[in-house]
């Protein structure tokens, strides 16, 4: 149970922050936001806590493409799925929460189940680019005003991000990921095989409460289509894959290779360093890309 609370206390503030983060960024820079809901923070996480690394990363790259394909139907159809017209603010995110989730889990355990039959990294990764590439050549949002270089400067938005959660329902929002998030995490800990350790490390629950959050956002701002506002986080979701399957394949057997198990200092600066590198890649090429596509869409 030590273990547990310990790796529990390392992993909520993490979780935390991506749910923060990417609820916010989404208000900044929506394509930013799309390739953030896959970020590998949970992924590299539970690969380094895991005795078999390469085990739990091999069952996450089908999975990231899975979270990719949910999230971008979520978002097409915002009011569809699931149908929350009707009910009251203040129930809205826990529906959708809890809706989406519950199809995350059908569609993760049976992808668990049959990971055998999938095919492995390299596969996955060249199918994922083409996917990648024919989906933002084929619905890349247009007209969409340019971000500003002030979108990705963290000093620059602080107040911003400050009044976004500084406020009860801001707060609320946090408390309930934060219960949420700790029954998951203690349910995945009677799991009798790595795979399903990496299927849970998957689950992108941080990225359905920020995206439940910018709905719940945009829907208040009033004279405007919030699947209209949303739409640009779709533009970019599948690069997500690009970015994790490599990064958990060259994780995970930099562990086995490189580093012994009881290297837990050193195993963590190098997730540390690993994460800076992805990060900054996002935050540089992203906002390149999205210039370069919607000057071609114009």
């Amino acid at each position: 149970m030590t273990d547990a609370l310990l790796a529990f206390a390392l992993k909520l503030p993490l979780a935390l922050a991506v749910f923060l983060v990417i609820a916010y960024a989404g208000t900044a820079d929506k394509r930013i936001a799309g390739v953030l809901f896959t970020f590998p923070i949970l992924n590299g996480v539970a690969i380094i806590a895991s005795p078999d690394p390469v085990t739990v990363a091999d069952a996450i790259y089908p999975l990231v493409i899975f979270n990719c394909v949910l999230f971008a139907l979520v978002i097409s159809f915002a009011h569809a799925l699931p149908p929350v017209r009707a009910l009251p603010r203040g129930t809205k995110l826990f529906a959708r929460v809890a809706t989406w989730s519950l199809a995350w889990f059908a569609g993760a355990w049976l992808i668990t189940d049959f990971r055998a039959a999938i095919p492995g990294a390299a596969v996955l990764f060249g199918g994922g680019a083409i996917v990648a590439v024919l989906f933002m050549r084929l619905f890349w949002t247009k007209d969409m005003p340019a971000v500003a270089t002030s979108a990705i400067n963290p000093f620059h938005h602080w107040r911003q991000f400050e009044s976004f959660w500084a406020n009860p329902t801001g707060l609320a929002r946090i408390a309930f990921f934060i219960a949420a998030y700790a029954c998951l995490f203690f349910a995945s800990r009677v799991a009798l095989d790595e795979k399903w350790v990496g299927m849970a490390s998957a689950l992108p629950l941080p990225g359905f409460f920020a995206l439940a959050a910018l709905m719940d956002h945009a829907e208040r701002a009033r004279g405007t289509d919030a699947r209209a506002k949303l739409l640009p986080i779709r533009d970019t979701l599948f690069l997500g894959p690009l970015l994790v399957i490599p990064f958990n394949w060259t994780f995970s057997h930099l562990l086995v290779t490189a580093l012994p198990p009881d290297a837990i200092a050193l195993r963590y600066l190098l997730l540390l360093a690993m994460w800076t590198l992805a990060a900054l890649a996002v935050f540089m090429l992203v906002p390149r890309l999205e210039a370069q596509l919607d000057r071609g869409s114009t």
